[in-house]
């Protein structure tokens, strides 16, 4: 739907157009979310504060997508309405994004921007352009790809990103109508495993944990709204 309805290609022709690309994609890299086309699951769409993110967007707030992968969730927004200055992809594979303006065939059209870093390097200087500017970031399928060292480091760096942040000054609450962070995430129905380098998967419980410890650090405070999707043990 999001290919024929935003991209404007024929329904015939989409399989074959989805192909190529994931092909081109697959072979610069490995990454499971292309080789199981997950790519394609819009889950943004399900998130129970989307029509508030739209709203929001609607009203001037900036949406950042953190490791957006081809900016899948992007042009989504995008369809449904949201101004696109107001969105950002950030990814590590500045490829990837490239793949992404190959599948959705926008490069000259979509009004949004792209950054390249890495969110695991305070440092980099091009997400520091970032800093101070986003209202809502938007993390889905990230987290648990990290341990709870890197998790913690990857937070902190969302931290800056946020209005008020940039230079690590004041006290906010992540809420909506305030700072935001949300995605889904893998996750763990039992207790999860010791804090270290190891890929780290939460329950709700250790998830806001991990945001109190990235709180004290930042001098922030946020309240974690999760749920936990037995199912497909997803957070």
């Amino acid at each position: 739907k999001l290919l024929e309805g935003y991209s404007h290609i024929p329904a015939d022709e989409i399989e074959q157009h989805l192909r190529e690309v994931r092909q081109k994609a697959w072979s610069a890299h490995h990454y499971p979310c292309l080789g199981r086309w997950r790519f394609l699951d819009l889950n943004i769409t399900t998130l129970p504060s989307y029509p508030s993110i739209l709203s929001r967007l609607a009203s001037g707030a900036v949406l950042l997508d953190c490791a957006c992968c081809l900016g899948q969730a992007l042009r989504q927004l995008a369809f449904d309405g949201a101004p696109t200055p107001n969105l950002i992809g950030t990814d590590l594979r500045r490829e990837f994004i490239d793949y992404g303006f190959d599948l959705f065939r926008d490069r000259e059209s979509f009004g949004g921007r792209f950054v390249t870093g890495s969110m695991l390097d305070p440092d980099d200087a091009n997400l520091k352009s970032l800093d101070g500017t986003v209202d809502i970031i938007h993390a889905h399928s990230f987290f648990h790809l990290f341990g709870w060292t890197e998790q913690r480091v990857a937070g902190e760096r969302m931290v800056r990103f946020f209005k008020g942040e940039g230079e690590g000054e004041g006290e906010r609450e992540g809420r909506v109508g305030e700072a935001t962070v949300v995605g889904r995430q893998v996750g763990e129905a039992g207790e999860p495993g010791d804090e270290g380098e190891g890929r780290y998967l939460h329950n709700e419980a250790s998830l806001q944990r991990l945001w109190d410890e990235i709180g004290a650090s930042t001098g922030t405070r946020w309240r974690v709204e999760a749920e936990l999707e037995r199912s497909v043990d997803r957070v």
